[in-house]
C-alpha cells in the first residue's frame, strides 16, 4: 500500500520499490532511507530526504529497486535510478548499502560537498560504525561462551 501524504516540494526524495513478499525488505528500505537522509544531512545540512516506497504501484517478485529525485514526481523517467536488485540472484545482495548508493545520489541530487572530503569521511565512520557492532556482538558472543 503506497504512501499518499503529500510531499515537500523543495525537497529531494527517495523512491524504493521493492517486493511485498519479503517482509525484511520493507524494513531494509527504511533503514536505507535513515542512514542515507543522515548521510546526506552531514553533507547538506538542509536536504531533508523523503521517501516514498513503492509509489509506482505492484512492484516485480524479488525486486529491489531505488531511485531518487530533485523534486517529487509522478514520472518515472524524471527519477534518477541508483540501484537495481532485479539480477542480483542472493537475497542480502540485492539491497544496497548506504556506501553503494552515496555518490550516485549526491551527483544526482547535484550536491557539492564544500569540504570535498566529508564523502569520503563519511564512508569511513559509517564502514568503522557497523564494523565496530559487529565486533561487540562477537566480543560478546566469545565471553558468553566461555
Amino acid at each position: 500500500m503506497p504512501d499518499k501524504r503529500p510531499l515537500d516540494p523543495l525537497q529531494p526524495v527517495l523512491y524504493i520499490d521493492h517486493c511485498r513478499y519479503r517482509p525484511t525488505y520493507r524494513k531494509r528500505a527504511l533503514h536505507l532511507h535513515s542512514s542515507l537522509a543522515e548521510a546526506l544531512k552531514a553533507i547538506q545540512p538542509r536536504v531533508k530526504l523523503q521517501l516514498r516506497i513503492n509509489d509506482k504501484g505492484p512492484p516485480q517478485d524479488g525486486s529491489f529497486e531505488v531511485a531518487v529525485s530533485p523534486q517529487p514526481t509522478d514520472d518515472a523517467k524524471a527519477r534518477q535510478s541508483v540501484w537495481t536488485g532485479l539480477r542480483r540472484m542472493p537475497s542480502a545482495s540485492k539491497v544496497p548499502h548506504v556506501d553503494d548508493i552515496l555518490t550516485p545520489v549526491c551527483f544526482a541530487l547535484q550536491l557539492r560537498d564544500p569540504h570535498k572530503e566529508s564523502h569520503r569521511r563519511m564512508l569511513t565512520n559509517l564502514r568503522h560504525n557497523e564494523g565496530s557492532r559487529a565486533r561487540r556482538r562477537d566480543i560478546k558472543n566469545v565471553s558468553n561462551n566461555t
